[in-house]
C-alpha cells in the first residue's frame, strides 16, 4: 500500500506523460471545475502558514548531472532499545502487537540492543537471578549492577525483531574479564551458541563506551586490549557460523571534546583490531539532558556541533591508516536518558532530521536512534503512542531513499536542506522523482526555489509535506495542518500533499520540518 495520495488529475498526467487530452463536452467542463475546486482545497494549509508573507527567499541548485555522492545502508535510519530495559523484561512490550506494529512501520532498520547495562548482562538459559546487589553509578545514577537474562528473554527479543522486519544487533558484555584483565569469552560463547542453535540471524557488538569505563565502573580496558577482544570475538563468530554477521565497534563516546578522548581511543583500536570490525562506531549527543532548555534545540550552534564531531572522527580514522565507514550506533538529542519534556516532543525533530540529512551527506552508513522505547528520548511513549520523532522517522522512510544527491546549499544556518532520490514506493506510476527535505528553525516563513532540476514534462509538480505543531513542546505533530494519527487498525494515515508548480516559490512555515517530492524528474543518478 502507498501512503502517498496524489490528486488523480496529476496521476493520469504521469501515466501518459506525452498525451494531453482536451475534452469539450459539458460533462468534461463540469468535471474539470470540480478538479480545480479540489486542487484549491488541497493546496490550502489548515494552519495558514503556507500563505503567510514570505520575509526571506533562498535559491538552491541541484547538480543533476553529477553521480550519487553517497549510497548509505537501506537501514540507514535505525534505532536502539537500551539494555537497561532488559532488567525488567515484563515491562518491555516486545510481545505486544501494537508495539510490534509501530516498530514494523520503521522497517527496514537495525534494532540495537545495547547500552551501559550491556556490560552488566549475563546469559543463563535456565535462571534470571540477580547476580549482585544493586550498584548505582556516581556519574549518571544508572543501575550498573550485574543481572541475568535467560533463553526465553533472548528468543523474545529476536522474535520481536523478526516480526517487526528488523535486524537485531546484540551488544555483548566485555567486562567479564580474567584476573590478567583479558576478556573471558565464556558467557559470550553461550549466547552465540544458543543463537546459532536456534538459527538466529543477527549482528554483534562488544562493550559500550569503553573509553568511559573508568568513570562509570571504576575499571579500565585499554584500546589495545579491546582490539584484541574484538579480534577474539570475530574468530568465535566465524567458527560458530556467523562469519557473514557484522561486528561493529568500538562504541566510543566523548567525540569532539578538547582532549580528543574518544578519537584517540578509536585510532589506537583501529590500529590494533586486525580488521575485525566492519564499521567503526561511536555515540553522539548534543546536550546534557539534565540542563537542556527549549532554546538549545533550535540554536544553530547546537546543530553545527555534529559536523565538528564527524570531521574529528574522520581524521582519527585517517590517522589509523584504515579506510572504513562510520556508524552513529547510539545517538539522540541529549544524553542521560534525554531531556524531560523536550527530547520526546516536537522540538526534538529538528535536530533528528538535520542529523539524518547531514550524516548521509557526510558518508555515515547508519544512524541509530536512542531509543525506540524507554527514557525521555523515546520514539514510542510508555502508553504505546507514537511521539513526534516516530512520525518524523516514518515520513522519512516514506519519502527518502538511501541514494544521496548533491544540493548546493550552506547548511549552517536556520534553513538546512538535503536531497535524495525518492524511494520507489513513493513514486507515481514508477516515474522518477527526487526528495528535498530539511528544516526551517526560523520564526518566520521562508520561501525557496530550486533550480537545475531537469523534468520529463513541463507540468511537473512539487508535492509539499510540511510538519508543524502548535507548540514546540507539544506531543502532537501536524502534516499540512492536520494532526497525524494512526488509523484504528494500526495502519498509517494517508499523507496528503500540497501540490505546487515547480517554478513557483515554495513557502516553508516557521519552525517546520519539510519534505518536498518533485515528480517527473530526469536525474540519471536516480535511475541506477
Amino acid at each position: 500500500m502507498s501512503y502517498l495520495i496524489p490528486n488523480d488529475r496529476f496521476k493520469h498526467q504521469y501515466d501518459k506523460l506525452n498525451e494531453i487530452r482536451i475534452r469539450s463536452t459539458i460533462f468534461g467542463l463540469i468535471l474539470m471545475g470540480f478538479c480545480i475546486i479540489f486542487l484549491i482545497l488541497s493546496a490550502w494549509n489548515l494552519n495558514n502558514t503556507i500563505n503567510e508573507t514570505v520575509d526571506a527567499q533562498y535559491v538552491f541548485y541541484l547538480n543533476a548531472e553529477r553521480p550519487l555522492i553517497r549510497t548509505v545502508s537501506d537501514k540507514f535510519l535505525s534505532f536502539g532499545i537500551d539494555t537497561s530495559q532488559l532488567r525488567d523484561m515484563k515491562s518491555l512490550p516486545i510481545v505486544n502487537e501494537k508495539f510490534i506494529n509501530l516498530a514494523r512501520h520503521l522497517a527496514p532498520a537495525y534494532v540495537r540492543i545495547g547500552g551501559t547495562s550491556a556490560d552488566c548482562l549475563f546469559f543463563n538459559q535456565t535462571t534470571t537471578e540477580i547476580t549482585s546487589e544493586q550498584i548505582i553509578s556516581a556519574v549518571d545514577d544508572q543501575d550498573i549492577s550485574n543481572f541475568t537474562i535467560n533463553n526465553i528473554h533472548f528468543e523474545n527479543l529476536y522474535n520481536f525483531a523478526i516480526r517487526s522486519k528488523l535486524r537485531m544487533i546484540f551488544d555483548l558484555n566485555v567486562l567479564i574479564r580474567n584476573p590478567n584483565n583479558s576478556w573471558d569469552n565464556t558467557n559470550a560463547k553461550s549466547i552465540i551458541s544458543f543463537a546459532k542453535e536456534k538459527n538466529m540471524k543477527l549482528d554483534w557488538q562488544l562493550g559500550n563506551e569503553p573509553n568511559s569505563f573508568h568513570h562509570v565502573f571504576n575499571r579500565t580496558v585499554t584500546a589495545i586490549q579491546l582490539a584484541n577482544d574484538y579480534y577474539q570475538l570475530r574468530k568465535l563468530l566465524n567458527e560458530a557460523g556467523y562469519d557473514e554477521s557484522l561486528l561493529v565497534g568500538p562504541e566510543i563516546n566523548h567525540v569532539g571534546e578538547p582532549n580528543f578522548m574518544g578519537e584517540h581511543y578509536a585510532e589506537i583500536f583501529l590500529e590494533n583490531d586486525k580488521d575485525s570490525v566492519n564499521y567503526v562506531t561511536w555515540h553522539q549527543y548534543y546536550l546534557n539532558g539534565r540542563e537542556a532548555r527549549v532554546i538549545d534545540f533550535i540554536n544553530v550552534s547546537t546543530f553545527n556541533y555534529l559536523s565538528q564531531q564527524i570531521e574529528s572522527m574522520k581524521k582519527a580514522i585517517q590517522l589509523s591508516g584504515k579506510n572504513i565507514s562510520m556508524w552513529l550506533s547510539e545517538t539522540s538529542t541529549a544524553y542521560g536518558g534525554g531531556a524531560p519534556g523536550l527530547s520526546d516532543r516536537f522540538v526534538a525533530g529538528f535536530l533528528w532530521l538535520d542529523k539524518l540529512g547531514y550524516s548521509a551527506n557526510a558518508g555515515l552508513n547508519v544512524v541509530t536512534r536512542q531509543s525506540l522505547f524507554g527514557g525521555d528520548y523515546a520514539m514510542i511513549g510508555p502508553d504505546l503512542q507514537p511521539n513526534p520523532d516516530w512520525w518524523l522517522s516514518v515520513v522519512y522512510k516514506q519519502f527518502v531513499s538511501n541514494k544521496v544527491l548533491e544540493l548546493a546549499t550552506n547548511n549552517f544556518g536556520r534553513l538546512r536542506l538535503y536531497a535524495h532520490c525518492t524511494p520507489e514506493k513513493a513514486l507515481i506510476s514508477k516515474v522518477p522523482a527526487i526528495t528535498i527535505y530539511g528544516i526551517n528553525i526560523d520564526e518566520i516563513p521562508i520561501g525557496i526555489t530550486i533550480q537545475g532540476i531537469p523534468v520529463l514534462h513541463k507540468n511537473a509538480k512539487a508535492f509539499l509535506y510540511a510538519l508543524t505543531s502548535d507548540k514546540l513542546q507539544s506531543r502532537d505533530i501536524k502534516m499540512n495542518g492536520k494532526i497525524l494519527q494512526l488509523q484504528p487498525n494500526g495502519n498509517l494515515p494517508p499523507f496528503r500533499p500540497i501540490i505546487l508548480e515547480l517554478a513557483q516559490v515554495i513557502t516553508l512555515p516557521p519552525y517546520s520540518m519539510v519534505f518536498i517530492v518533485i515528480h517527473d524528474t530526469k536525474v540519471s543518478a536516480c535511475n541506477v
